[in-house]
């Protein structure tokens, strides 16, 4: 029976968030850097050009999550050369699955690229040479999948932390180098741009082969090629609504409003993308100890982990969207030198659709150990996938450019209701246990907190820096007294309590 290794859990988080500290900072001042050598029409190009080929990256997000269910399954069994049939085998598949987006971008996407998108007068050469560098880039990033699958599922996030780095720092390198040239400037970012994804694809090619002496082209199986196509299908039903309601709903933004609101959307996947690694950190922390209590058929510590993880993960995520969310206006005047319109109030909403989605991402891995799957796909990819025909409506209806984020903020909370209730069906987790132990006291603490915050900024009389500097600590205070006291159960108080001192050797063994 296995148990929950939380200090590996807690050691790999430590990681995780060194990562990402350093990562954000400068992927945030690299967006700058870009934007302003760019400008807003170049910058909003770039966006939408790389939507219309990252639209298939629900294939690769789909035989990644097999991938690496499969090779943790392998290392929770010991079986070195069944691990080694998943990875080659795997492979194999993505090579194919390369082979087939190549044709359909060169294709159908190169046809919409150059019918359907409003783009700016006399930019259409240097949109198609962007085009096909970003599917050489996308392409790429596609074969590194076998090697951070890997990665992840021997918990070398001490690797993975120092690879991401420096993969930021290079691409920031590749902004500044934008301020040097006066022409192209588009054309010459998605060329560095590829050349630092084939760079990092190398190193991690090395290290693995090196580390765990694995072959890349050894045996094919065919039936972990069935397990892992098997596995994988569904998921790419999943995958498709993921993406396509994200860069679906960005390429109607475009059709009904133009680039400009395209650049707004990139910063705002921007910033998503940084604050929501406050969580995905803590998930890619967790997700092999999940696989493995699933496969050792430890049915309680499974359920206390989801549970754990699912508030750890709100909460986490309630530290940095605070004071970004009171501070929105100032923050982006301080990082951007233009500000694209409308993008406080974009950014604002997707950090409060990223909150409520927090909580969806230890249900999906809960779905993803469980294994069958076809369902729980089917009705949650349907409701993703809503947001295309009710953003479509609502620009026909004259709404205003942020409605697909309200739309959007809407659908994830009917997603997170039925995700509940199917893992309950499936005896995965108690729907009473998770109102109680989850939705409860995070519902409590986000109402103190917001309250809370919302007097504090009424009665501080600074604006700008000076009340940028003194609400955000105190922000940080009433967060961390409404979790500690109220988030938290007596119970976990202590544990972490424990955990803290005897860390400290301040406690006695």
């Amino acid at each position: 029976m296995a148990s929950v290794d939380n200090k590996r859990i807690a050691k790999n988080t430590i990681y995780l968030y060194f990562r990402m500290i350093l990562v954000m900072g400068v992927t945030l001042y690299t967006s700058r850097i870009v934007l302003k050598a760019l400008g807003i029409d170049n910058f909003g190009i770039y966006n939408v050009v790389g939507g219309v080929v990252v639209l298939f990256s629900f294939l690769k997000g789909s035989i990644t999550t097999a991938i690496q269910r499969y090779l943790n399954y392998a290392l929770g069994r010991g079986d070195l050369d069944y691990e080694q049939k998943v990875f080659s085998t795997s492979v194999y598949i993505l090579l194919f699955i390369s082979l087939i987006i190549f044709i359909i971008l060169e294709t159908v996407g190169l046809w919409f690229i150059n019918t359907q998108l409003t783009l700016p007068p006399d930019s259409q050469t240097e949109t198609n040479i962007v085009y096909q560098l970003s599917i050489l880039t996308f392409i790429f990033n596609i074969i590194r999948v076998p090697y951070d699958s890997l990665i992840m599922a021997h918990e070398r996030m001490s690797f993975y932390a120092y690879i991401s780095i420096l993969e930021a720092v290079l691409k920031l390198a590749v902004a500044f180098m934008l301020l040097m040239f006066m022409t192209n400037k588009l054309i010459l970012y998605a060329f560095l741009v590829l050349t630092v994804t084939i760079l990092i694809d190398a190193i991690y090619l090395l290290y693995c082969k090196r580390r765990y002496s694995i072959r890349t082209f050894g045996f094919y199986d065919s039936n972990t090629r069935k397990e892992l196509t098997s596995f994988s299908g569904w998921n790419i039903f999943g995958g498709i609504a993921d993406m396509g309601y994200q860069q679906g709903t960005n390429i109607i933004l475009n059709i009904f409003f133009g680039v400009a609101y395209n650049a707004t959307m990139g910063i705002t996947n921007q910033v998503k993308n940084a604050v929501f690694s406050f969580v995905r950190n803590l998930l890619t922390a967790s997700n092999p100890q999940i696989f493995k209590l699933h496969a050792s058929g430890d049915t309680a510590g499974f359920q206390k982990l989801i549970l754990r993880v699912s508030k750890l993960a709100f909460f986490l995520f309630l530290f940095i969207a605070v004071p970004l969310i009171f501070n929105m206006n100032y923050i982006l005047y301080l990082w951007l030198s233009e500000v694209p319109p409308m993008t406080a109030l974009f950014c604002i909403l997707t950090i409060i659709f990223c909150m409520i989605d927090s909580l969806i991402g230890p249900l999906w891995t809960a779905a993803q150990a469980y294994g069958s799957i076809k369902k729980y796909q089917i009705l949650s990819s349907t409701i993703l996938l809503l947001n295309l025909p009710f953003t479509y409506i609502s620009y026909k209806l004259g709404q205003p450019p942020y409605s697909l984020l309200v739309i959007q903020c809407i659908l994830v909370i009917v997603s997170l209701i039925y995700r509940v209730a199917f893992l309950s069906e499936k005896n995965l987790i108690s729907i009473r246990d998770y109102s109680v132990q989850v939705i409860a006291p995070i519902t409590i603490v986000v109402g103190i907190v917001f309250i809370g915050c919302h007097s504090i900024n009424h009665f501080i009389p600074y604006d700008g820096l000076k009340r940028l500097l003194i609400n955000t600590p105190l922000y940080v205070f009433i967060t961390t007294l409404s979790i500690w006291f109220i988030g938290f159960s007596s119970i976990e108080r202590s544990s972490i309590t424990g955990m803290i001192c005897n860390k400290l050797k301040l406690c006695r063994k």
